[in-house]
């Protein structure tokens, strides 16, 4: 029994999901491809840790607060 959950995201595997789209990627010679993944790591269960509101910030801006010092 696995004590840990895991959620990740998989562009390319649309088919997995039951979609027709077959998650190919062709990158030009001199391409780049970005992703950003966040991590988060938290101690007991998803409810107290309120996960379901940190999936729900990850999809807005992030706050930016600059302090000229």
């Amino acid at each position: 029994m696995r004590t840990y959950g895991l959620f990740a995201a998989n562009p390319f595997g649309w088919h997995d999901f039951g979609l027709s789209k077959a998650g190919d990627y062709m990158l030009p010679a001199g391409g780049k491809l970005w992703f950003a993944y966040r991590v988060l790591l938290h101690e007991g269960d998803a409810r107290s840790a309120r996960i379901a509101d940190a999936f729900d910030r990850y999809g807005e801006h992030p706050a930016i607060d600059v302090t000229a010092g």
